[in-house]
């Protein structure tokens, strides 16, 4: 047992079925948390993939909570947003993250996914740090769920019973279909390749420099000349301490790498040569498919709930995916705290978790979508200055304002107070 200023409080056994980026994060929330985790994998962690992942001040804050080793994850700080003209490579915008920091508390992480997962599988794991370590169990499918009786069968046969079941087994979710969600989604306007190009092979070919700055460089996205669709976009960020440059040309992802020739498939013969060249020289060059799902209705039945992919899927244009996993992860840790009595009440905490996490995270998948069609709508070219980012506010778009000035904590505490029971809070769930 672990000790508890709150009588109340009852040690939970938690099974997280998915150990990517949002499963660790809600395992180490919940570790921290005082309770009792195990991860349940369907494959061996040493095929992680990926490229770069976007952690802004709203997840970097959660981290930084969680006391995860943020250097051990190699970050390089982001420092400005630049969109570029797809046949010139000339900067047509550029927001600058100088007083980032200095304004939101955090800065703004950009990170390898493979650093990013084995930063947070120490944390989750280390015998050291706050909090029994979790355990992890990998081969193991989930095949169905009781959310009433609070079991996980999987296909080798082993079935676990658990006080809380959480569902982040991403894009394809079987726990998502346990708890009667079927998702109405239709194939998105446009595919992605994921890629990275080494720093080494860029020093060693001469290819263009500011492909070293700290900084998310956009090219297309807005419709071009001789009929070329906006749909036509790349983004270009740094990675693992600078030595790594993703590119995403952007549900699921498929572990075969593909030639140059499929991703320069098109009309790249009018992209501007410099980046063109960091195409051609690139590695692990891997498709996925992309999808926009329709918010879901529900995010939990019984004790059983979703985070972030499996969740709320979106479209990749506002860099928000992991952060929000991390968000969903943070909101369960805190409901689950010893400031609160739903420990002894499961159903009635995951009902307070879609009441804190649901709307904002399918603020933000709408977003998502719409910066798919329009790049302006991107969190931070609707933030160049404070004037554009009120009118943007007002016109109901995504803001650098909306995301990093949101306050999680003061956000359930006063949802319990609204139930008026103080630390003994109970919901009626339907």
């Amino acid at each position: 047992m672990v000790s508890s200023t709150n009588p109340n409080f009852k040690q939970l056994r938690v099974a997280v079925v998915g150990g990517g980026l949002g499963g660790l994060s809600a395992a180490v929330a919940l570790r921290r948390a005082g309770h009792l985790v195990e991860i349940y994998e369907r494959r061996d962690f040493n095929v992680e993939v990926g490229a770069s992942i976007s952690c802004a001040a709203n997840g970097t804050q959660w981290l930084r909570e969680w006391d995860v080793d943020i250097p051990d994850m190699k970050p390089v700080i982001l420092m400005k947003l630049v969109m570029r003209d797809w046949e010139t490579g000339k900067i047509l915008n550029q927001y600058n993250l100088d007083h980032y920091e200095q304004e939101w508390g955090n800065v703004y992480n950009m990170l390898h996914r493979q650093d990013m997962h084995a930063t947070l599988l120490k944390a989750a794991t280390s015998t050291e740090d706050k909090g029994t370590p979790c355990s992890v169990k990998i081969d193991h499918i989930c095949e169905s769920v009781d959310p009433e009786a609070g079991t996980v069968t999987f296909k080798n046969g082993v079935t676990v019973k658990a006080d809380l079941i959480i569902g982040a087994d991403g894009i394809r979710s079987a726990v998502r279909g346990q708890i009667g969600v079927v998702p109405d989604m239709t194939s998105a306007p446009q595919t992605c390749y994921r890629l990275n190009v080494k720093k080494s092979v860029v020093d060693e070919l001469g290819l263009v420099k500011y492909s070293y700055d700290p900084a998310i460089q956009f090219w297309g996205g807005i419709q071009g000349k001789n009929g070329r669709s906006k749909y036509y976009k790349i983004v270009m960020s740094p990675c693992s301490d600078g030595e790594i440059l993703t590119k995403h040309h952007e549900e699921g992802f498929v572990f075969e790498e593909v030639p140059v020739s499929d991703v320069i498939a098109g009309k790249y013969d009018e992209l501007d040569p410099d980046c063109l060249n960091l195409l051609k020289n690139s590695v692990d060059r891997m498709p996925w498919r992309l999808y926009v799902h329709q918010p879901y209705d529900r995010w939990f039945k019984g004790n059983t709930c979703i985070l972030g992919d499996a969740a709320h899927p979106m479209m990749p244009h506002q860099s928000q995916g992991a952060c929000q996993a991390i968000e969903d992860a943070a909101a369960l840790g805190i409901i689950f705290s010893e400031k609160y009595n739903f420990t002894t009440d499961v159903t009635a905490g995951l009902a307070m978790y879609q009441t804190i996490r649901k709307p904002r995270a399918t603020r933000v998948q709408s977003a998502s979508a719409r910066a798919t069609e329009n790049l302006n709508e991107r969190i931070g070219f609707t933030s160049l200055t404070p004037h554009d980012a009120s009118l943007a506010a007002a016109e109901g778009k995504l803001t650098i304002n909306e995301m990093n000035s949101y306050k999680m904590h003061n956000h359930v505490a006063s949802e319990v107070e609204k139930l008026g029971a103080g630390l003994g809070p109970t919901i009626a769930v339907m």
